[in-house]
């Protein structure tokens, strides 16, 4: 996992000071964006190896990015778990509609986060 980058992405400090905290503790390198177009930028300029994307966001939705993420050929090969309290079918489907590899229902534990990043991290990754 040494040199592992995760890029949280959610308006809310607390929630990704409490995952940043986690996924440091499991030895993943972790950025931080509170807003959308930040996420785009730092997705481009720095490649991380997975986003941990919250949908419901101010200005631009976790969809939006998601699908520009997606769009764009610097950073669509990287894998994107959406992060979201809306426990319904239709936030699931909204999410692999933008491209994400996953939805991750809020609350989740610390380990069902990181089992969640294990799995969707490229194969190359050794974990």
């Amino acid at each position: 996992m040494e040199g592992t980058k995760i890029l949280v992405v959610d308006d809310e400090p607390d929630v990704v000071t409490l995952i940043a905290r986690t996924l440091t503790t499991e030895g993943f390198e972790v950025m931080s964006a509170y807003d959308g177009i930040s996420a785009l930028d730092i997705a481009e300029s720095e490649s991380p190896d997975l986003i941990l994307l919250d949908i419901m966001m101010p200005m631009m939705s976790g969809y939006e990015v998601c699908q520009q993420i997606k769009a764009n050929p610097r950073t669509d090969g990287i894998p994107v778990l959406c992060l979201s309290s809306a426990h319904t079918p239709d936030a699931r489907a909204k999410c692999k509609e933008a491209g994400a590899a996953a939805l991750v229902l809020k609350p989740f534990t610390p380990a069902e986060l990181v089992a969640q990043i294990r799995r969707h991290l490229p194969a190359n990754q050794d974990v």
